[in-house]
């Protein structure tokens, strides 16, 4: 392509300008390259004393080669740094106009650039290139580019058009190409801020600068698109998991109830039982999206004695199960455990959602109730325990993850419902635990709570 020129205007006066200030450069850095020559020298004097006086007290030598290795070591790597470091000094004196590849590299920033919001990176980088390489002002066109823009900085930069690559513009001092994958795009430099033209060696700097600054740009935008990537996914997650979570439970029992409803064939007393199971539903609902809002959020159950062995009961037979699932619950009556109801029975339908899932919707699911001793204190407590004969899991996973935020075993979970179980049933003053033989070989959950003190005349909750 011919668009790897710029257009400039030079006077034969500002031709012989531009020569004596690449004469003088030239000797400033010889005096530099000579001022490292002595240095060095010095060092290598120095070293040489230093190592000579320490051999003498080792081994009585007055004079050893080893001396000066040692100093010529110390020399010999000394001496480019130095001649680097004067030149550096010595331009940053005399020319301080003229462009510094590391430190414009380092005044772009790439790593910061990505933090900043998307619609702001570009406006970002050309006003960095702009402070890192003296110009007026700057444009990036990606117009030939899928979904490309133009961008400038400041916003009233001079506008190029589509045959200004072949042929220049007048407002701008250098064009420089950016290829890319899906075509070509051009960074627009303006004139410098004093007016002098460039040269050969800073459009060599101006070429890596743009390849950087390219660079910079693509990690900049790859960044954000995989922040978005991931937030996408996070909404696709919840999403899945609302669908298979309590909530999926809730709306087919409001299914359940409107068909009942429907029917036209209850009674006056089958509607008001109806309708206050329909409440019951939509504050269970209302209770499952504040928790999923903020997993964090503080549990506050509201105790009441509770039939524990009746409740898993009436789940089991209002639940909609998938037809190839067979239950088998032989629930054994216990005394009245301290619970919430409502938070309880979110915990059971997430032990029973789990174990659906991890069958895929076959095979059998056991539910029995016991009483067992604390492990803490001896005392009696009530124990439900759901055995499935899904996936099963590792011993480590259970032991580091399982009961963790935002830890699964599944490819859709999301890793909240044990985590909220957990919190639900230590809240309670009890305890959640699980075990498994390994994959593929099922998995046990027991759910430990604490009795109702015994006292008379107790109303006991289903």
């Amino acid at each position: 392509m011919r668009m790897r020129c710029w257009r400039f205007r030079i006077t034969e006066q500002k031709l012989a300008s531009l020569r004596l200030m690449f004469d003088f450069r030239r000797m400033v850095h010889s005096f530099a390259y000579l001022s490292a020559t002595l240095v060095a020298v010095a060092l290598f004097t120095l070293v040489l004393m230093v190592a000579e006086s320490l051999v003498y007290l080792l081994t009585d030598v007055p004079v050893s080669v080893w001396s000066m290795v040692i100093a010529a070591i110390v020399a010999a790597f000394g001496f480019a740094p130095l001649v680097l470091a004067m030149q550096r000094g010595l331009d940053s004196i005399f020319f301080r106009s003229q462009l510094d590849t590391l430190a414009a590299i380092r005044q772009l920033g790439a790593g910061d650039l990505a933090q900043l919001p998307e619609q702001d990176i570009e406006r970002a980088l050309l006003e960095r290139i702009c402070k890192a390489s003296h110009r007026r002002y700057a444009a990036l066109d990606e117009r030939s580019l899928p979904d490309g823009e133009w961008s400038s900085y400041p916003i009233n930069a001079p506008r190029t058009h589509a045959a200004d690559t072949l042929k220049g513009h007048s407002d701008y001092s250098v064009a420089l190409p950016l290829p890319s994958s899906c075509g070509q795009a051009w960074l627009w430099l303006g004139p410098r801020v004093d007016g002098a033209p460039i040269d050969a060696e800073e459009r060599d700097s101006l070429d890596l600068l743009g390849r950087f600054a390219a660079m910079s740009l693509e990690h900049a935008r790859l960044t954000h698109q995989q922040a978005e990537a991931v937030r996408l996914d996070s909404l696709s997650r919840v999403t899945k998991q609302l669908h298979s979570h309590d909530l999926k439970n809730r709306l087919h029992d409001l299914s359940f109830l409107a068909h009942h409803l429907g029917s036209g064939k209850l009674d006056d007393d089958d509607v008001q039982r109806m309708l206050v199971a329909i409440r019951k539903v939509t504050g269970r609902m209302q209770t499952l999206m504040q928790r999923l809002s903020d997993p964090n959020v503080p549990v506050d159950p509201q105790l009441a004695p509770l039939d524990i062995a009746t409740m898993l009961a009436q789940t089991i037979r209002d639940r909609l199960w998938p037809e190839a699932m067979i239950i088998d619950a032989p629930l054994q009556p216990l005394p009245a455990l301290a619970g919430d109801a409502d938070l309880l029975q979110g915990v059971i339908e997430n032990l029973f959602d789990n174990a659906v899932q991890s069958m895929q919707g076959q095979g059998t699911i056991r539910v029995h109730t016991t009483l067992v001793a604390s492990a803490l204190d001896g005392q009696m407590m009530g124990q439900i325990e759901v055995v499935d004969q899904g996936i099963g899991m590792h011993e480590a996973f259970i032991k580091q993850q399982l009961f963790h935020l935002f830890a699964t075993s599944k490819s859709n979970g999301l890793g909240i419902g044990l985590y909220l179980s957990r919190r639900i049933v230590e809240a309670h003053g009890g305890s959640i635990e699980a075990e498994s033989d390994g994959e593929g070989k099922g998995s046990t959950f027991r759910v430990k709570l604490p009795l109702w003190p015994v006292s008379d005349g107790v109303e006991v909750a289903g």
